[in-house]
């Protein structure tokens, strides 16, 4: 009778036990996650980017993956709210992150600012832009490639810029294929005064494309409308410019009569101008502007078995 009564309290014991233990695992688990969640997370390369009269982009990385995106207003009370470009719903975490202001107002100044996990920043006044004025758009090409890495497959999260003197700066980030398309129609001058025009560029432009673990630069000739972007291999620079190559100095050649041999007939010639003001050119060996005995001396040494005079 005894025994009929231990065995289901020993069980029931367990089983007491057993959901105790996984009760104080999930609680345990649970005040970790929050713990997590509500650390700010540490914003690195953020910057703004692609203004123009009706719209921005803002780029940023986060140490570690997390929602995010960018509250914005024509006041500080920042009541426009506006979501990664590549979130549906529900919003997603990233480590790189992209998000463009759109349907703005021209010439007009919007406080923002940005919202990664647990974090806001600027944790106090809001950050400040004014859209441009509204500006003829030219018909420029897009940038168009795709990124993949060492193993040949498509980098999906990686942000694209393009840097270019006197240009303001532009970006964009990797679709699921690894492809992006950079648009150029728009680009305006470093103080947003005008339209960015080839012509006014000077020097090369510079495409940096990066992810939290790898980068390339990519020089690019100017103008940049005649380009085709091969594929882009994170981690490996590209120098596409072409190489200006130094001129060659002038080569003397001692064969003045041009009959494919130096001898006596060559020395003739340097004879024939030695002292003259107006000597033909080819005679000065050693361009000094005369032709004296140190062009004989030089035709002298070059003539195989010449005596020297």
């Amino acid at each position: 009778m005894n025994n009929e009564v231990k065995i289901p309290t020993l069980l029931g014991l367990g089983v007491l036990l057993t959901g105790l233990v996984i009760g104080v695992f999930l609680v345990t688990q649970n005040q970790s996650l929050k713990s997590r969640a509500s650390q700010p997370l540490n914003l690195q390369n953020m910057a703004l980017v692609n203004l123009s009269d009706t719209q921005a982009s803002v780029y940023w990385q986060t140490d570690q993956e997390s929602t995010g995106f960018v509250q914005a207003g024509t006041t500080p009370s920042l009541d426009l709210t506006f979501k990664d470009e590549r979130d549906l719903q529900p919003p997603q975490n990233h480590r790189l992150h992209f998000v463009t202001l759109k349907n703005l107002t021209p010439q007009t100044t919007y406080y923002y600012k940005i919202h990664s996990g647990a974090g806001t920043y600027p944790a106090g006044n809001p950050l400040t832009f004014t859209t441009a004025a509204s500006l003829p758009l030219f018909n420029y090409n897009p940038l168009v490639s795709t990124v993949i890495n060492n193993s040949s497959q498509p980098v999906s999260e990686a942000l694209v810029t393009l840097e270019i003197p006197g240009a303001q700066k532009l970006a964009t980030i990797t679709k699921l294929g690894g492809n992006f398309i950079l648009p150029l129609t728009g680009i305006k001058t470093a103080d947003f005064s005008e339209s960015f025009r080839w012509e006014d560029a000077s020097s090369s432009a510079t495409m940096t494309v990066f992810d939290n673990g790898s980068s390339s630069r990519l020089t690019l000739p100017m103008p940049l409308q005649n380009i085709t972007l091969p594929t882009i291999i994170l981690g490996q620079d590209l120098d596409l410019a072409p190489k200006v190559s130094s001129p060659s100095p002038e080569v003397v050649t001692f064969d003045l009569n041009g009959d494919g041999v130096i001898n006596s007939l060559d020395l003739g010639v340097v004879l024939k101008n030695y002292g003259k003001k107006n000597f033909e050119a080819k005679a000065d060996l050693n361009k000094d502007g005369k032709v004296d005995q140190k062009d004989v001396k030089l035709i002298n040494k070059a003539i195989p078995n010449s005596s020297p005079r």
